[in-house]
C-alpha cells in the first residue's frame, strides 16, 4: 500500500539527488581578473582583482612583493589541502615569503586589488 508519508520521503530523496547531481564536480571559484601589465628580462608586474567569491588558480607566488590597492581577506589553499587565511589592509606592501604553490579565494566582503612585482 502506498502512503502519503512514503511518497513524501521518495520525493525528498529524489529532489536531493537532483540537487546533488546538478552541482559541478569539484566546484571551482569564479576566476579573478589577473593580467601581466609589464614584463621584461628583469621584472614581471601582475595586476589582480578578486571580487568576493573569486580566486586565482594554484601558482608559485613566493618572492613577490605585493602592494594592496584595496585589501581584504584571502584564503590560501595548498596542494596538501591545508588552508591559511591572510588579511591585508589597503596600502599595505608585503614580501610574500610563502614558497609552496597555492590557490587563492577572496572570502571577504570587499574586492581585493593587488599589484605583484616579481624580480627575475
Amino acid at each position: 500500500m502506498i502512503t502519503l508519508k512514503g511518497v513524501s520521503k521518495t520525493a525528498v530523496a529524489f529532489a536531493s539527488l537532483v540537487l546533488i547531481a546538478s552541482l559541478p564536480a569539484g566546484a571551482q571559484p569564479k576566476p579573478a581578473m589577473s593580467k601581466t601589465v609589464f614584463d621584461n628580462d628583469k621584472v614581471t608586474i601582475i595586476e589582480s582583482v578578486s571580487k568576493p567569491g573569486e580566486g586565482l588558480p594554484t601558482g608559485v607566488r613566493g618572492g613577490e612583493v605585493l602592494y594592496y590597492l584595496s585589501g581584504g581577506k584571502i584564503e590560501r589553499t595548498f596542494a596538501d589541502g591545508t588552508k591559511a587565511t591572510v588579511t591585508r589592509k589597503t596600502g599595505q606592501a608585503v614580501m610574500n615569503s610563502e614558497m609552496r604553490p597555492y590557490s587563492t579565494l577572496n572570502i571577504g566582503s570587499t574586492t581585493v586589488h593587488v599589484i605583484a612585482v616579481k624580480l627575475k
